[in-house]
């Protein structure tokens, strides 16, 4: 099912969609996001988290979604069952009517579907074009950033973003989605206000403003998120505390 729904949309899809898409991937995302910053007129990025995205894909609306490419009934109807399959607990199965398979193999083409049409689109075709200066979405799954040129392009993206997801059923958090000032003339203007040029997080890397070692020339510097970090030594600890008494002694 996976590999039809692929051979389907993959020629539909769009540049700023890297995730989960043959020759693509997060090295090319983190590359395209780098250009654009670099290359590009970027004085602001915003940094957007949807509120558990694959528990709140609505189902009535991908269905539409899949309807603009597939009219076949049985295949709709399969991908249909599939959602609605529910999971067991108790011993007692619950449906729902959102949410994407979780481990599922098609969980992540039905997200790239669902986001090509409520999201990629609308910011080509529309959101982008009424835009007062330049501006770039990068997407990898659910994982998003929209950089812009002016503060005001920002600020209306963010609203317009808001809005837009949520007519589909889908919230942003309110913790993790804001703008920063973020490009060659952040760390000039933060050190001007007696600060520090402000970071996001993009695919588990904490991104920043820096020069290169001459100091000539801006660059976007990146290291491994401190919540990934804390995250990944939390499950080193739980997994010792497991075989720790388990493990038997060399003799």
């Amino acid at each position: 099912m996976a590999k039809i729904l692929e051979a389907v949309f993959e020629g539909d899809f769009l540049d700023v969609s890297y995730g989960y898409r043959p020759k693509r991937g997060c090295h090319k995302a983190l590359h395209a996001l780098d250009r654009v910053i670099k290359r590009r007129p970027v004085s602001y990025v915003v940094e957007v988290d949807i509120k558990g995205f694959f528990d709140h894909v609505d189902h009535k609306w991908l269905m539409e979604c899949l309807r603009q490419r597939i009219s076949d009934p049985n295949f709709l109807s399969l991908v249909w069952r599939n959602l609605k399959a529910g999971v067991l607990e108790d011993g007692r199965e619950s449906g729902t009517d959102e949410g994407t398979p979780q481990g599922g193999i098609i969980s992540p083409i039905l997200s790239n579907i669902y986001l090509h049409y409520i999201l990629d689109l609308w910011f080509e075709r529309k959101a982008k074009k009424e835009l007062r200066g330049y501006a770039e979405l990068v997407r990898y799954c659910d994982d998003f950033i929209v950089c812009t040129q002016y503060q005001g392009d920002a600020e209306r993206i963010l609203r317009e973003v808001r809005a837009r997801l949520a007519k589909f059923g889908l919230e942003l958090s309110a913790e993790k989605t804001r703008i920063i000032e973020f490009g060659r003339f952040a760390k000039a203007n933060a050190q001007k206000r007696g600060g520090r040029p402000e970071t996001f997080d993009f695919m588990g890397f904490t991104h920043y403003c820096t020069t290169t070692l001459s100091g000539d020339r801006f660059v976007v510097g990146r290291k491994t998120s401190g919540k990934r970090y804390r995250a990944k030594l939390r499950a080193m600890n739980n997994w010792l505390r497991t075989i720790r008494c388990t493990m038997p002694l060399p003799q």
